[in-house]
């Protein structure tokens, strides 16, 4: 009888959160904590406008945003925090100071249900707070999608570019960074002449920091939404000047002069969001005198190459754009887009940023979600535009 009244009200606490309440909010979860032996937290949620920087180290911007209906794209100054006995977690650009959860939304639209962020309100965000682990102190380099090459090239790691040894020694990063042979790389570029202790920080865990040291973000895209179908914009940003200055860091150490092929097609395999079609696709491509290449197979120096050498890259969408950092000014990108995302045209804005002429093919995907497979390549469009882009 107890444990058949204990699991009703699990039940009711469990199917209504008063998410919006935070006090209601608390004593729910303290609750579900008890009955469950769970240990999770709810925080209220606040923009890191909110927190006093350490330091300012550059002064925001605006710009008119091509890709985005020409909207203003406000650019908030690059600061410097310390915060005192934060939580973090390698997944999460949330950190956690007090009662409050501090994330630098780009809009009210963006969620960030990301690391031990189990899920949030637009007020409150309810946290898993297991395995925590102190740490003295560190700069952190991690964040939403630390895992994945997009996120972690142009959105973490250049931090790197404004981090300076007088603060910490100590370098805060996902796991990944050090099983991922082309991102212990890509940190390597930054750190291989500095005295610096790596600290890997497992995924499952919360880490509690004494002093913790954070800048906020350099270059953004909304990583989740609240809803889908209605794009609230900005949906991205960028600062021109740490594009420039990631791609001439990497050109410089890693150019070489190895023969690479002009034209590349940049192929995936054993992956998601592979057209239905793909060996007519490659057939085609290769008539036309393009090289497959899979990314994955590849070192940094070689992928570094591979796209400051082509003067033509095509592909399907995917974190592998993320290279077009390195190619030549003018050197031509087509990429194969769900028609379903249109508005996600991110690459656009970096390329554009970077004197790349980025053009963009769409395939019909319906209402299904950008990384499905289950979608075809229209290639007498291909073939009318590489021959028009040819004349």
């Amino acid at each position: 009888m107890i444990r058949k009244l204990k699991n009703i009200v699990i039940r009711l606490l469990s199917t209504n959160i008063f998410f919006d309440i935070y006090f209601l909010s608390f004593l729910q979860i303290k609750i579900l904590n008890k009955l469950r032996g769970e240990k999770k937290s709810v925080f209220k949620i606040k923009h890191f406008n909110r927190l006093n920087p350490a330091k300012k180290i550059l002064d925001g911007y605006d710009y008119i945003s091509k890709t985005q209906n020409n909207i203003n794209i406000n650019i908030p100054n690059l600061n410097l925090y310390l915060i005192e006995n934060a939580l973090i977690n390698s997944r999460s650009s949330a950190i956690i100071k007090g009662t409050n959860i501090y994330y630098e939304a780009i809009n009210n639209n963006e969620r960030f249900n990301e690391g031990y962020i189990e899920r949030h309100s637009k007020k409150i965000a309810l946290v898993r707070l297991n395995d925590i682990e102190k740490i003295d102190e560190g700069f952190f380099l991690a964040g939403n999608g630390s895992h994945n090459w997009y996120h972690w090239m142009i959105e973490i790691l250049p931090k790197m570019m404004y981090y300076q040894s007088d603060q910490t020694n100590y370098i805060l990063v996902d796991e990944s960074c050090k099983y991922i042979q082309s991102m212990a790389e890509s940190l390597r570029v930054f750190t291989k002449l500095l005295n610096l202790k790596i600290i890997y920080l497992n995924k499952h865990k919360t880490y509690k920091v004494k002093k913790l040291y954070f800048i906020n973000e350099v270059n953004k895209v909304i990583f989740n939404q609240f809803d889908s179908k209605n794009n609230h914009f900005p949906l991205y940003y960028y600062r021109q000047n740490s594009l420039r200055s990631m791609a001439l860091k990497f050109q410089n150490i890693y150019f070489n002069d190895n023969f690479y092929p002009e034209k590349v097609y940049l192929e995936r395999k054993g992956s998601h969001r592979i057209a239905q079609n793909q060996r007519d696709l490659l057939n085609k491509i290769t008539d036309r005198g393009f090289k497959n290449i899979d990314l994955i197979t590849k070192s940094i120096d070689e992928q570094v190459n591979i796209f400051y050498k082509a003067k033509t890259l095509i592909g399907i969408t995917g974190a592998a754009w993320t290279n077009i950092l390195f190619c030549k000014a003018n050197s031509k990108v087509i990429i194969f887009m769900p028609n379903n995302y249109k508005a996600f045209s991110f690459y656009s804005e970096m390329a554009e940023m970077l004197s790349v002429n980025l053009s963009y093919l769409y395939y019909e995907n319906g209402d299904n979600e950008h990384s499905k497979s289950n979608f075809t390549i229209d290639l007498q469009q291909l073939d009318n535009f590489l021959t028009t882009e040819n004349d």
